[in-house]
């Protein structure tokens, strides 16, 4: 706007500055004939002189139009060709994403097949060896040994499935409110017997258009997470909040879950790793449950954020976006 107003002024001034002088060059050719005739220089020398003003209000003007057109290039640039660039770069491996990890889902379909196979010969010859050998406590150690390995790689192959094939939706009016209290009623008491207090703070009225079950997962997976990172009691809190954000793009009005705990935080080394597949700080981890939970959101329209603070807790917020309306279910794409 401001340049806008700038813009237009020196078009204005560079107008009554033209007309002003080009009635005085008309007089200045007018009297040049006459000026040559004359005795002495007076009117010669005032010609000069006029035509001398000419060329510098001209080159003023050149300079004032083309400070005003940069200005104008300059904040072109900034408030409309930038956020397009930013936007087009960020579609941009968004795209480079999806297409490895379509291609990672038809690698991925093989080589559980292949693993799944033995896998399955394995449990089968096991639970026959299981039921012939003498309960003595060393080979029963080592039977239970084997089929907690042979779990383990189970939940390996259907996590890198479920992480690289497409998420397949079965979308839904979901109240926020519910899908919140049932992840609470769920892990509450199993978080208690650690000494972590599971709080629900109060949910305002909000509904997304999702898949109850992918969306408690993610939950589910957040909240774990959150537990287990405290050691010594403490508490971990969800609470929900509306508000509007910018989701791929777009302005939108969105609902933010929050999960919010008291425990340690993460090093720096951990959060730059945060969401690359099969990294983990856990024993027992197979370090897909944050790059599957962010997918799941991810396919919904919305995006994870995080803060964390060494010895002062995590806190991850799930933005979704929100519909307003339950007229507005069916219309809602992004499912």
């Amino acid at each position: 706007m401001i340049v806008t107003i700038l813009v237009v002024a020196a078009v204005a001034w560079i107008q009554r500055a033209t007309w002003h002088q080009i009635d005085l060059l008309r007089s200045v050719l007018e009297g040049h004939s006459l000026a040559t005739k004359q005795e002495g220089g007076a009117q010669a020398f005032a010609q000069h002189d006029a035509l001398d003003s000419l060329r510098r209000v001209w080159f003023f003007s050149l300079v004032l139009v083309a400070a005003a057109g940069s200005m104008t290039v300059a904040v072109f640039y900034r408030r409309l060709i930038a956020p397009l660039r930013a936007q087009l770069n960020e579609n941009r491996i968004y795209l480079e994403r999806h297409e490895k990890l379509a291609s990672l889902g038809v690698l991925a379909t093989g080589i559980a097949h292949e693993i799944r196979n033995p896998l399955t010969a394995i449990k089968v010859r096991l639970f026959s060896l299981k039921r012939s050998i003498p309960d003595k406590i060393s080979l029963q150690d080592d039977v239970r040994v084997i089929s907690d390995e042979i779990h383990r790689l189970e939940r390996i192959v259907n996590d890198f499935l479920q992480f690289a094939r497409p998420t397949e939706l079965e979308c839904q009016p979901l109240n926020v409110e519910k899908i919140v209290r049932d992840v609470v009623d769920l892990l509450g008491p199993q978080l208690a017997r650690r000494s972590v207090h599971l709080i629900q703070e109060t949910t305002p009225e909000a509904w997304l258009f999702a898949d109850p079950q992918k969306m408690k997962q993610v939950l589910i997976n957040l909240t774990q997470n959150a537990g287990q990172s405290i050691e010594c009691g403490g508490s971990v809190t969800l609470r929900t909040e509306l508000a509007s954000q910018t989701l791929f793009g777009r302005r939108r009005d969105v609902v933010v879950i929050e999960i919010a705990d008291t425990g340690k935080g993460m090093p720096p080394e951990v959060v730059n790793r945060l969401f690359d597949p099969f990294f983990t700080t856990k024993e027992d981890g197979t370090g897909l449950g944050l790059p599957i939970a962010a997918r799941i959101v991810e396919v919904h329209g919305g995006i994870i954020e995080y803060e964390t603070r060494l010895h002062h807790g995590t806190s991850f917020r799930i933005v979704l976006p929100r519909v307003s309306d339950h007229e507005e279910f069916s219309q809602n794409i992004a499912c």
